[in-house]
């Protein structure tokens, strides 16, 4: 059996719908059923004519042959992977249905899926399977080496509540393929992060992106007692709306619904406004399923929301933490043997 990496739209528009729905989704803008053609050429002449008449001939291209893998050559019992972009973690699952179009969907066409986890971190996958997982296109196969069983490894270990057990890292798979190398960079920045900020540093790093971002913030030192870490008004007094209480967390673990809770709590001792928590081990789906319902309170910022807000603000940002985590053109991560 087949990996496939199956994107849900390039901002991952579609993820919730893939999620919720068991689905693997896709758009390309075509509003017909793909069985309709009995050729890749039919179907790449048919968005020649109707669908990408600005786009070069290689991009029209890919987009058939996509399409096309997509309803022929994914077969039921393959594995689909949905890194996901909200939040940056990875879905796995099994495909149990054939190509169906679904009109009454914005990505019409679907094959059905068994998701067996769809929250897996980023960072349980080795190297060479991040990079195979990178590739700039939506429909395509995993070429790294043993892919199969050891994607089906890293899921079961998380399901199992124990990924730090038995993952060893493995040489690089073949990249036949471009890479995704924004997703590459955020990976490289945010091991950076990892490694030279935890515990009050990572507290001053946040609260340095709140003041880059035009907030007068205070780190309150109250120690590790669960209560809040920064707060954060705007105005040059701190005193204008809105208000923010803001809880940090830099460990590995995701953050369960009773620190979420905390924050409401706080949020109101405080008198603040809003509340913000940061996260370097991500959430809990119960946690993320409980914002959803208190959205215009608290904001969540998992591990690449955090390295996302670092690269909007970072020239403004302290000379002590530009040293920390230099980047070249705001972007790539100066290497060094430190």
């Amino acid at each position: 059996m087949t990996v496939w990496v199956v994107r849900a739209g390039d901002t991952g528009a579609y993820e919730q719908l893939a999620v919720n729905e068991g689905l693997a989704c896709i758009r390309f803008s075509l509003r017909e059923d793909i069985t309709n053609f009995n050729s890749r050429d039919a179907l790449r002449d048919k968005l020649v004519h109707e669908y990408y008449t600005d786009s070069t001939g290689p991009a029209i291209s890919s987009a058939a042959g996509q399409l096309w893998n997509f309803v022929n050559e994914v077969q039921v019992g393959d594995t689909i992977v949905l890194p996901r972009k909200t939040p940056r973690v990875v879905a796995v699952g099994r495909v149990t249905g054939a190509y169906e179009y679904r009109a009454d969907l914005d990505a019409p066409h679907t094959r059905r899926v068994e998701w067996r986890a769809v929250d897996v971190p980023r960072n349980a996958f080795d190297q060479d399977l991040l990079y195979s997982l990178g590739g700039l296109a939506t429909v395509f196969q995993v070429r790294a080496s043993d892919a199969k069983s050891r994607i089906e490894q890293i899921v079961t270990l998380h399901l199992a509540g124990s990924l730090s057990a038995g993952l060893t890292p493995t040489s690089a798979g073949d990249e036949e393929f471009q890479l995704d190398l924004e997703e590459q960079i955020s990976d490289r920045i945010l091991d950076r992060i990892r490694q030279r900020f935890s515990g009050t540093k990572l507290e001053y790093l946040v609260a340095s992106i709140l003041r880059a971002s035009g907030y007068n913030a205070l780190e309150t030192r109250q120690g590790p007692d669960g209560g809040i870490d920064v707060v954060a008004g705007q105005g040059d007094l701190g005193f204008g709306q809105p208000r923010l209480c803001v809880q940090v967390k830099s460990g590995h673990s995701a953050i369960e619904l009773a620190e979420y809770n905390r924050l409401q709590g706080n949020i109101r001792t405080y008198g603040a406004d809003h509340g913000l928590l940061v996260s370097l081990g991500d959430f809990t789906r119960t946690v993320r399923n409980e914002n959803e319902r208190s959205f215009f309170e608290i904001r969540l910022w998992g591990p690449m929301d955090l390295v996302d807000k670092l690269l909007e603000t970072y020239d403004a940002l302290p000379a002590d933490i530009q040293n920390d985590i230099p980047l070249r053109n705001r972007r790539v991560l100066i290497e060094s043997t430190e």
